[in-house]
């Protein structure tokens, strides 16, 4: 048997879109191979029809294990033997870890659930993964990197033949990145094969045997990693040359805009941290998973209680006791999760970018749909965000397209200071480099912009400070001409440098 899995002539069409368009992807027995292509090509859908959330078109066929393969949920998906590792996370945060880990297939004794054996199980999985969680702990209070990482265990536990990996290292740093690999590679060595979706060139070619690329829902080719570069590759999913992945746009840096000062929150996630940008400066914020990046900025913006810290915008000191508080002073806030914080996924693209500054959308006092329709279309055009319409509900867009309209959402509120908690999360090579160039666009027109990003090439790329915090409290500051990639993970660790 050649492929595990043969998947030919699938097509799947949408209102108003054609979203796969008699494509492919044939897998064999114990490989990892990459899925690529822009946001939009058709990859999550292909994989969503595999786990049976999805039902193809007429004249397609599925071959899995030499058997021909029809299901009709995820359930029958992983009692056959394919598990999925969503892009979107859908963990239940009410549960806990190992019930999260086991739900739907728990361990029994006499009928009865066996809680202790589920614990015991769960905290080896999660020890063999590097996670430092206990398996009773509610899922509510982990960071988003932590759930992803508990989704990843779970996939690993279900011994299935094919295991689907969406994006399973965009909220994880390059310590978990090294530990998930280690699994990949057991796995390969059982004959389990992985379909491997991700953007990230380095990982698709330290980890992937071979490559199949789609390009607006079509199947562009496919061949093994080591005959293709990252030149050709990225000519392949985008249709063009890209020479510069992280452009740098040049901007003249002014005084101080923003302090937050001494910012220590009630839970202790963050203690005494400190941090100022310029105007026109992109400061940059890393760390590790833990490191408290999110958690800061949350902290400023009114998210979550102070138990002490100052903040200033423009030299004067202001009082954060909700977001509101902090928008109205010209600060805005795109946030990790654009699922759970970020997006009305049952709205329109019009409702969500126009929610945030409706006041622009008023004639006369009055809502004008016709006004909210051109605002949007103009960032629709601006971010390239690929949508037949700004009617198209935002939870039929891919993952990359969602995360511009909360961007857009954002912007289209004129802010002075843009704070971004990973702005190129699960978003492809050529949409990240429409977001830089526009955070670069954006300082040259004289905003500031924090950009925090578990990628330090990122970071390096596109940032004129770099800021590192380390266990919830500031570990080092770099300025652009001492970047390096060592004294970052240095300073992330903890370590003095």
């Amino acid at each position: 048997m050649e492929y595990i899995l043969d998947m030919q002539n699938i097509s799947k069409t949408f209102p108003g879109v054609k979203a796969l368009d008699h494509v492919r992807l044939q897998v064999r027995p114990g490989e990892v191979h990459a899925l690529m292509g822009e946001n939009g090509a058709g990859k999550s859908t292909l994989m969503k029809i595999l786990m049976g959330i999805y039902t193809m078109d007429e004249g397609g066929s599925i071959t899995f294990n030499g058997q021909p393969y029809n299901v009709h949920n995820p359930r029958e998906a992983m009692d056959t033997g394919i598990a999925m590792i969503h892009q979107e996370l859908n963990p239940i945060l009410d549960m806990t870890v190992y019930e999260n880990i086991f739900v739907g297939r728990e361990i029994s004794k006499n009928g009865i659930v066996d809680k202790k054996a589920e614990i015991r199980e769960a905290r080896r999985l999660i020890e063999e993964c590097g996670l430092h969680v206990s398996p009773t702990e509610i899922l509510r209070n982990l960071t988003v990197a932590q759930c992803q990482l508990i989704e990843i265990i779970k996939a690993i536990s279900v011994n299935a033949k094919v295991i689907i990996m969406d994006e399973p290292t965009a909220a994880i740093t390059d310590r978990e990145v090294e530990l998930l690999f280690g699994h990949i590679r057991r796995l390969k060595e059982k004959g389990v094969a992985i379909i491997y979706i991700s953007h990230r060139m380095d990982e698709i070619f330290a980890i992937c045997d071979s490559i199949t690329v789609y390009r607006d829902g079509q199947y562009i080719g496919s061949g093994k990693t080591g005959e293709l570069d990252e030149a050709a590759l990225i000519k392949m999913m985008v249709g063009r040359e890209i020479t510069d992945v992280f452009p740098k746009l040049e901007a003249q840096i002014g005084d101080t805009v923003f302090e937050a000062k001494h910012i220590t929150r009630e839970d202790k996630k963050v203690r005494d941290v400190s941090i100022s940008v310029r105007k026109g400066e992109i400061l940059g914020i890393g760390g590790l998973v833990g490191a408290g990046r999110s958690e800061l900025v949350e902290g400023i913006f009114g998210m979550h209680p102070l138990s002490s810290g100052e903040i200033f915008v423009k030299g004067r000191q202001i009082q954060v006791h909700s977001p509101a508080d902090i928008i109205k002073e010209g600060v805005a806030l795109i946030t990790e999760d654009r699922k759970i914080t970020g997006l009305n996924l049952k709205g329109t693209v019009n409702d969500n970018i126009s929610m945030v500054a409706i006041k622009k959308a008023l004639v006369n006092g009055l809502y004008s749909k016709s006004k909210a329709r051109e605002l949007s279309e103009e960032y629709i055009d601006k971010l390239k965000i690929k949508t037949p319409s700004c009617d198209q509900i935002v939870g039929n867009l891919s993952g990359g397209n969602q995360q511009k309209v909360v961007i857009s959402k954002w912007l289209l509120n004129d802010p002075d200071i843009i704070i971004m908690d990973e702005p190129t999360r699960g978003i492809d090579v050529g949409a990240k480099r429409d977001i830089y160039l526009l955070i670069g666009s954006l300082v040259q027109s004289g905003n500031s912009v924090i950009l925090i990003s578990s990628e330090i090439p990122e970071l390096m790329g596109v940032c004129d400070r770099i800021v590192v915090m380390a266990e919830g409290h500031f570990a080092g500051e770099i300025s652009r001409e001492q970047f390096s990639q060592e004294t970052i993970m240095r300073l992330a660790s903890d370590i003095a440098v």
